[in-house]
């Protein structure tokens, strides 16, 4: 399929994991991806695919800024904004540090709102007048208490809620939000947890599907969400977690 051709994206957190498989989907249907990441490595990684690269931290405020002016330069418009970027920290809740507790906000959280707010204008009129929309990668965690990760649920519940909120008030533009969230997928933000065999064993116990997801398996619900088979469909958020919540 070629649901994406001549349409210009842009996905954060592009490096690896679910991020890259998104922006490999988008390239692989004909779109035009910007990749960003704070690894040196998306160069390389967008250059393989035909894509421009974009060495930088989400939290920097001025990256939005440099971005657009980019796609101004280098394309018709903006279709499409991919926000996959993400950390997480591993600790009891009361005890996460103010550093890890900012900086926990600043990219799994404000750092979308920036990148919304100043990708909006170009939304509402896309690369050809059609209205674009955003994808924002969340979390199962946003609506369970899982213990040792309450911050970073916290920090997600907040982004589903983002993105709940931005669809009522952009809906009348045209523009659409909507957001998918996985569940356990092997990617490098889990391999330490996933590396403990009682606790990979114990994740496994409570999957029905009985296995892990594969950063592959969330592209295809995130492109179904972009595309225009999903014209009709805003302020959602998805949950691709191999049946997790239903335990």
């Amino acid at each position: 399929m070629n649901r994406f051709e001549h349409r210009t994206a842009v996905v954060t957190g592009a490096a690896s994991g679910i991020g890259a498989a998104i922006a490999s989907a988008l390239h692989s249907e004909g779109a035009r991806v910007v990749w960003i990441d704070r690894d040196p490595a998306v160069e390389e990684l967008a250059h393989r695919h035909d894509g421009v690269g974009v060495v930088g931290d989400v939290s920097d405020t001025e990256l939005p800024g440099r971005v657009l002016e980019l796609i101004r330069k280098n394309a018709e418009g903006l279709d499409h904004f991919v926000a996959a970027a993400g950390i997480q920290v591993r600790t009891a809740g009361v005890d996460i540090d103010e550093a890890d507790w900012g900086r926990l906000l600043s990219i799994n959280l404000s750092s979308v709102y920036r990148f919304i707010r100043t990708f909006s204008t170009a939304l509402k009129t896309g690369s050809a007048g059609t209205p674009g929309n955003v994808l924002a990668v969340s979390s199962m965690a946003a609506d369970r208490a899982v213990p040792g990760i309450v911050a970073y649920g916290a920090t997600k519940s907040a982004l589903s809620h983002l993105i709940r909120g931005l669809a009522v008030e952009l809906g009348p533009s045209g523009v659409r939000l909507n957001g998918i969230a996985p569940g356990y997928v092997s990617t490098p933000m889990v391999a330490s947890l996933l590396a403990d065999d009682e606790a990979r064993t114990r994740i496994l116990g409570r999957l029905p599907l009985r296995r892990l997801g594969d950063p592959t398996e969330m592209a295809g619900p995130a492109l179904f969400l972009m595309s225009n088979d999903a014209r009709y469909v805003t302020g959602q958020v998805l949950a691709v977690d191999g049946g997790y919540a239903l335990t």
